[in-house]
């Protein structure tokens, strides 16, 4: 593979430490790399604004694949994102009909903007590092006007997993979900509903057609099943040696150290800086 000219980099389990912090050598190696001409962007589950603190100790300039590709685009109001691929309305009201009157933690998210309802003292802490600046999600009629990029539900795993199946029941072919525990506020965990097709994966390659960079220039790195859309459709995809088994089993490159060891550093070190 040639030296590559865009480099995502997924955060949680990836770019930050267990404790959610960037390592001086992970810093410098991703500023040394867009400093030598790399396009370099964040591929995330978060919301952009989750993202800022990351983006701008960074620098980074480019829009990102957030929201696990269901948007694509910058924080703030100030550019037009670069792709967006919303929940139909019909849907939309039909999960929150479906989760209103659960103990679970109701989330939409609109490109950069977050509603949500229940949120409480055991979903809040988790739900912070995702989503940022949550309004009440006041009324399903609310739902009327708003275009969720994402839903995210959140609570005991036996009841999240009810309203899976019950969600599932109600046969939404535009939809997708992904049921999975929180890594650091396991018991509890994650209902994430999106519409049909959306991934890291397609929202890296709308992001690179927009930068006019083909796939097999793009490296992407990555620790969890949400990365591996990325694997599919890159030149070459790397992996923290404290990724999912699943995660390593498909990457090109494994780094022998861990998240919490700066593995994007070294990753960077091996991938991009040493080739070419």
């Amino acid at each position: 593979m040639p030296r590559a000219k865009l480099i995502a980099i997924d955060i949680d389990g990836t770019l930050i430490d267990s404790k959610t912090h960037l390592k001086p050598e992970v810093i410098e190696a991703v500023l040394r790399a867009g400093n030598d001409g790399a396009h370099v962007t964040l591929a995330t589950g978060r919301m952009v604004s989750a993202a800022k603190q990351y983006i701008d100790t960074l620098g980074i300039e480019l829009p990102l694949v957030a929201l696990n590709g269901a948007f694509v685009g910058w924080s703030g109001n100030c550019r037009e994102p670069i792709y967006n691929e919303p929940v139909s309305p019909v849907s939309s009201r039909a999960i929150c009909k479906a989760a209103w009157d659960t103990d679970c933690s109701l989330l939409y998210v609109s490109r950069d903007t977050a509603f949500g309802r229940n949120i409480n003292e055991i979903t809040s802490p988790a739900l912070s590092t995702w989503i940022d600046n949550i309004s009440p999600l006041e009324s399903i009629d609310s739902l009327e006007v708003m275009e969720p990029s994402l839903i995210l539900i959140a609570g005991d795993k036996d009841e999240t997993a009810n309203l899976d199946r019950l969600i599932k029941g109600l046969g939404l072919e535009d939809t997708e979900h992904f049921f999975f525990p929180s890594m650091r506020f396991y018991p509890m965990h994650y209902l994430e509903i999106r519409a049909l097709g959306t991934n890291k994966g397609k929202g890296l390659l709308k992001l690179a057609e927009f930068l006019d960079i083909r796939p097999e220039e793009i490296l992407a790195i990555g620790d969890y099943i949400n990365d591996v859309p990325m694997a599919e459709v890159v030149g070459a995809f790397a992996a923290p040696a404290s990724a999912r088994e699943e995660v390593k089993a498909i990457a090109d490159y494994v780094s022998p150290f861990s998240n919490d060891e700066g593995a994007v550093a070294e990753i960077l070190e091996t991938l991009y800086f040493s080739v070419g």
